[in-house]
């Protein structure tokens, strides 16, 4: 089964800036390995001072949390990891899966090109179309990565994995 949504942040024009001002707060990190390179992360940080994340729960959790709860027809969504990712000019995140998590997310928050989003590999090959203020989820098995970045400006992601839970009555 291939399954893929889209879902837009409806305010996400007025919250824009506050993100990325809360991501910026966390110190400079690179994380390059194997076949990455990305210049701004907390994917490898613990932190409680996760400002963007508290923001993020608060302000765009909820709404999509129902959509998608509607969506998949389950009861439960649970966040099991989140982080960012800041790409600038020549960064890359190399093909991967998402091992022991339902579905991965990437929220686009700054996409300076659309040639810049996700590629799914496989099950299919195909290059995701997103506007900013998008989430897509889709199943963390599928292979997937982000291209190198050859624009002089950021793309900016927060990436987070679901899993789901749908009980019996």
């Amino acid at each position: 089964i291939c399954v893929i949504i889209y879902y837009k942040v409806p305010n996400f024009e007025q919250i824009k800036s506050n993100i990325i001002n809360l991501i910026y707060k966390i110190p400079e990190t690179p994380y390059v390995e194997g076949t990455n390179k990305i210049s701004h992360t907390d994917y490898k940080h613990e932190d409680n001072k996760k400002e963007y994340v508290n923001f993020f729960i608060e302000n765009i959790l909820p709404d999509y949390h129902n959509n998608l709860r509607k969506k998949l027809g389950v009861n439960t969504i649970h966040i099991s990891n989140l982080w960012f990712q800041v790409y600038r000019k020549g960064d890359f995140h190399g093909r991967h899966t998402h091992e022991k998590t339902h579905f991965t997310n990437v929220f686009y928050i700054n996409l300076p090109d659309k040639k810049l989003t996700t590629r799914i590999n496989k099950p299919q090959q195909q290059v995701l179309d997103i506007e900013e203020g998008t989430i897509v989820t889709f199943p963390g098995y599928f292979e997937h990565e982000s291209p190198v970045n050859n624009s002089n400006q950021e793309k900016i992601i927060i990436s987070f994995n679901i899993d789901i839970h749908s009980y019996l009555d």
